[in-house]
C-alpha cells in the first residue's frame, strides 16, 4: 500500500515527496511531502479475515518567499494530494500547522477501512 500511495503522489508536479525532512534544509522554490502510515485491528471474524482502520498522517513545506504567495502554493497542493488519496478512498483533512514565519506548513490526515475479505479500501 504504502509503495501504491508513493507512485500515485509522484504523479503530482513540482512536489518532493520523501522521508521527513527537517526544515533547516529546505530549499527555496520547492513544495516537500512526507507521511507515515499506520494500520490498526478494528475486528475480524472466525475465518482470520480482518477489518484494519489505516491512517495517514503528512505534513506539506515549504519555505516562504516574499515574491511568491506560498500559502496559494501549498493550498494548491494540499487539495492536489488529497484528490490523489482520494483514489484510494481516503477521507482526508488538513489544517495549518506553521510555527515558523519562514517555513509554512500544512498537516494532511486521512483515514480508510481495509478489508482482508476483498482487499480494498473503504
Amino acid at each position: 500500500m504504502r509503495e501504491d500511495l508513493q507512485n500515485l503522489l509522484n504523479e503530482i508536479q513540482d512536489l518532493q515527496v520523501s522521508t521527513e525532512i527537517p526544515d533547516e534544509i529546505l530549499e527555496e522554490g520547492k513544495t516537500y511531502f512526507s507521511f507515515t502510515l499506520q494500520e490498526d485491528y478494528q475486528n475480524g471474524d472466525y475465518d482470520n479475515n480482518y477489518t484494519y482502520r489505516v491512517s495517514i498522517i503528512g505534513f506539506l513545506k515549504r519555505k516562504k518567499d516574499n515574491t511568491e504567495n506560498t500559502l496559494e502554493i501549498l493550498d494548491n497542493k494540499a487539495k492536489e494530494i488529497i484528490e490523489k488519496f482520494k483514489e484510494f478512498n481516503f477521507k482526508c483533512s488538513y489544517r495549518d500547522e506553521s510555527a515558523l514565519d519562514y517555513i509554512k506548513k500544512i498537516r494532511i490526515t486521512g483515514y480508510a477501512t481495509y478489508n482482508e475479505i476483498n482487499n480494498k479500501l473503504f
